[in-house]
């Protein structure tokens, strides 16, 4: 699918999004999938919130809209990214509350609460925080093929183990801490996420956690893997230049 689509004009996909009408929701959300996975994620939005003006609004619908809306915030910026993760969250919110069974959803709960987190203040960060970790804790449990779900898990952990004590025991006293997390709790998520599907994020974000950890020699291999492997995520460039940044500071 993602090569047919390829070979046709832009325009022509999104208005055979846009009118098709009598095809079944399961071929549109396919062709939608095809556009994310080409990194066309303003013809994906503009595709679903098609569907959802057309009443077909369950939870496969919401969850890619929430993590179609995430994609977009973060090639925004200021009010413009902010409003993208304000209204990404309540959807992966109602998409797992209309199906509780949803790995997928779940999975994008996780990702929509870390990055409004990014933008909260401290008592809403905490309380997103926990809604991550509880998150990814369920993709997981109905779906332990995901790796993204254990991306998040790892980057959860990261960043939690990152907090200095005096910030750890503020969040512990004022807010009700965080569930334990550690830098060796991450590896072993990442390398979770590695197995199931190789990707220059997994190795770039693995690299910057032993980097942490101090382990340099680790950090090091992990880096210039994510500089030379394939990688078809449209995203995968963005990842590599972080993966370098990372290595040029460890020279």
């Amino acid at each position: 699918m993602i090569t047919s689509l390829r070979r046709v004009g832009l325009f022509t996909v999104v208005l055979s999004l846009a009118q098709s009408t009598s095809a079944q929701p399961a071929e549109r959300l396919e062709e939608i999938d095809s556009l994310r996975a080409e990194g066309r994620y303003e013809q994906a939005e503009t595709a679903l919130r098609t569907m959802i003006d057309q009443g077909e609004d369950g939870a496969d619908v919401l969850w890619r809209l929430s993590w179609t809306l995430v994609d977009l915030g973060e090639q925004s910026h200021g009010e413009r990214r902010n409003a993208r993760y304000n209204e990404a969250l309540p959807l992966a919110r109602k998409a797992t509350e209309q199906d509780t069974t949803s790995a997928m959803a779940w999975l994008v709960r996780s990702i929509a609460a870390g990055r409004m987190g990014l933008e909260a203040g401290t008592s809403d960060r905490v309380e997103l925080s926990r809604e991550v970790k509880e998150a990814a804790d369920r993709a997981i449990e109905l779906d332990s093929s995901l790796d993204g779900a254990y991306h998040v898990r790892a980057r959860w952990n990261h960043e939690v183990a990152s907090l200095g004590f005096l910030a750890r025991t503020a969040v512990r006293l004022v807010y009700g801490g965080l569930p334990n997390a550690s830098y060796e709790a991450a590896v072993e998520d990442f390398r979770h996420a590695i197995a199931i599907e190789d990707r220059v994020l997994h190795r770039m974000e693995l690299g910057r956690t032993y980097q942490a950890m101090g382990e340099t020699a680790l950090a090091r291999e992990q880096l210039q893997r994510a500089l030379v492997m394939e990688d078809d995520d449209p995203k995968a460039d963005f990842y590599r230049a972080q993966a370098r940044d990372v290595l040029d500071r460890l020279r």
